[in-house]
């Protein structure tokens, strides 16, 4: 009954380790998503850290040209200052002199030379006179006069009342070089007319810029309101007039109309911020302008975007090494951690496998101990239907002797008839005994299966035992397997027995019972839990005896006559059902078995 093919471990191995395998299948979409994660989080990181540091570049870039643009203000400004001063004291100098005296006079050529000696920027002074010829100068003495007709500075328009007026960049006469002009109208003797001009030379501008530039990348200039370039660096062959053509001036620069710096001095004339590519050398720069206080004129700084983008790859450098640690930090441990799930699975499917051969081995251990409980019975049953079937036999061999007297052939007819019903009902209970391996329940009536295993157990113990069946009244189902209930109730009895070879009295009860740790709950507790007792009053057990009294395969009977399993399969089923086995016994004065198990 309830036999396992050939093969029958093999293949459920085989399935084990299917699952196993669909197991580990499907936990590895998580870990491809962590082994996805552990690169693509730290890229996001990188690029926002990426897009950040730039963002923050560029901020430090917009103060840097701004704070840039400030000193260079500063600059011009006092170089401006010192420029007017000159102008002043040539014009205090100069007092009241006509313009005879002046160009004869070797004081104030000397003062004129002094004063650009002692001043680093200028590029050269000279006195123009009122029919715009140069007739004074810091170069030399006597000085043959030069005709200034052509220089901006002498036209009419150029100068109102005391302000300065400042030229654009010219190549300078009689020493040649390229200055840019600062000049104003006689102050002291208006009368006389004529100009004093003293020269920057832009040299001394490009020298401070290239100076305070971060890069040799970044642009700076001195502009005029009109757009002519006094200053600038990257120098070279600069742009020329809006036509593309040489200044009408030999050595002069202007901004083109379409020069993208040009048209925002034009739209915000005080000063501004904006990213446009030099149409001078094509490179991309962020520019800051500002007007310089007081005079017609600009300083602006451009930081080349190349110098933008090396400072925030320096940053990002550090960004993608931590990047970098971090990934392999995180790979790290997302294979650590597959290596511990794997483990953990192996580890599963082993306990997994181990269970199912457990389970597997305790079934076949119960069946194993349900058809010895079985064989048992049929041999304590064997004597019953020995007797009845004598009984049978006599009833026939009468019937065949008595054939004529039709009354006593009905009345043994109704005898044989008798004994077929006895033997029929012991066939009945040994059947359903049997079959209820085959149909394992969740719960059933424990006051109907201990009436139905009494009534078994009465003719397999033998005539020496006395077997007393009491259950009260009411009884609930309980939980658990009626084939492994009747199993274990058997195996208890047979041992209740065995211990009692002179014969005796074994008494099983089966009622509700009130556990000493539910006391205190009440009755609903105590309701819940059903003891099953079998007492006999045989020889008992030591100490020694009833510490292993459970163990599997330990038992004390001679060897051939008992396995050791009957009360470990009793324990089992106590324990799968949730409830337990306890044993009290005494040498010498027999054992009581009690099964605890919980009401369903």
């Amino acid at each position: 009954m309830n036999g396992k093919p050939e093969g029958a471990d093999g293949a459920g191995q085989e399935e084990t380790i299917r699952q196993a395998a669909r197991a580990d299948l499907r936990s590895r979409a998580p870990f491809a998503a962590l082994w996805a994660a552990s690169v693509l989080l730290p890229l996001l990181v990188l690029g926002l850290a990426a897009w950040w540091s730039w963002h923050g570049v560029e901020t430090a870039a917009r103060d840097r040209v701004q704070r840039m643009v400030d000193m260079m203000h500063e600059h011009v400004l006092r170089s401006l200052d010192t420029q007017e001063a000159i102008l002043e004291a040539i014009d205090y100098g100069m007092g009241q002199s006509d313009w005879e005296s002046i160009a004869e006079s070797r004081r104030l050529h000397a003062l004129l030379a002094t004063l650009n000696r002692r001043s680093p920027p200028s590029g050269g002074i000279v006195l123009v006179s009122p029919d715009r010829r140069i007739v004074a100068g810091s170069a030399e003495f006597p000085l043959t006069p030069i005709d200034a007709s052509d220089r901006d500075y002498t036209r009419p328009e150029a100068h109102h009342g005391d302000r300065v007026y400042i030229g654009e960049t010219v190549t300078a006469r009689p020493r040649g070089e390229r200055v840019f002009p600062v000049s104003r109208a006689r102050s002291r003797a208006p009368e006389a007319g004529g100009w004093i001009v003293a020269s920057f030379a832009p040299d001394y501008f490009e020298d401070f810029y290239r100076a305070v530039r971060e890069s040799d990348a970044d642009a700076a200039a001195l502009v005029r309101s009109g757009g002519a370039v006094l200053a600038r660096i990257p120098s070279g062959d600069a742009t020329r007039d809006a036509g593309g053509n040489p200044g009408e001036r030999d050595g002069s620069w202007r901004l083109p109309a379409e020069e993208v710096v040009g048209a925002a001095l034009a739209e915000n004339p005080d000063q501004g911020l904006i990213d446009a590519v030099s149409t001078h050398d094509g490179n991309r720069r962020l520019y800051a302008y500002r007007k310089v206080t007081g005079y017609p004129l600009y300083v602006v700084y451009g930081m080349s975007r190349q110098t933008m983008r090396a400072a925030w790859l320096r940053e990002l450098v550090a960004h993608a090494a931590i990047a970098w640690i971090a990934a392999m930090a995180l790979l790290v441990l997302t294979a650590r951690i597959q290596r511990a799930a794997r483990r953990e699975r192996v580890a599963l499917a082993d306990a997994r496998f181990e269970a199912e051969r457990r389970a597997e081995a305790e079934s076949r251990l119960a069946h194993a101990q349900r058809v010895d409980a079985l064989g048992r019975i049929v041999g304590g049953v064997a004597h019953d239907f020995k007797n009845i079937v004598q009984a049978m036999r006599g009833g026939a061999s009468r019937v065949a002797k008595r054939a004529d007297d039709p009354d006593e052939v009905r009345r043994i007819a109704g005898m044989i008839d008798a004994s077929a019903e006895r033997g029929a009902r012991l066939i009945e209970r040994m059947l359903a005994f049997a079959r209820r391996d085959q149909m394992p329940t969740a719960r059933f009536d424990v006051a109907a299966a201990l009436a139905e295993t009494c009534d078994l157990l009465e003719r397999t113990i033998g005539p020496a035992h006395r077997l007393i069946c009491e259950s009260g009244a009411d009884l609930p189902q309980v939980t658990g397997d009626r084939a492994e209930f009747e199993t274990a109730l058997v195996n208890l009895v047979l041992n209740a027995r065995d211990a009692m070879p002179d014969g005796g009295p074994i008494r099983i009860t089966a009622q509700h019972e009130t556990p000493e740790a539910a006391a205190a709950e009440g009755a609903d507790t105590a309701a819940r839990i059903i003891a099953i007792a079998v007492t006999d009053a045989g020889t008992g057990m030591d100490e020694a005896t009833l510490a292993r009294a459970g163990e599997p395969f330990f038992t004390t009977k001679p060897v051939g006559e008992g396995t050791g399993l009957g009360l470990a399969t009793a324990r089992a089923f106590a324990e799968h059902a949730g409830g337990t086995l306890e044993i009290a016994s005494v040498a010498g004065a027999g054992t009581r078995m009690t099964l605890r198990l919980p009401a369903a």
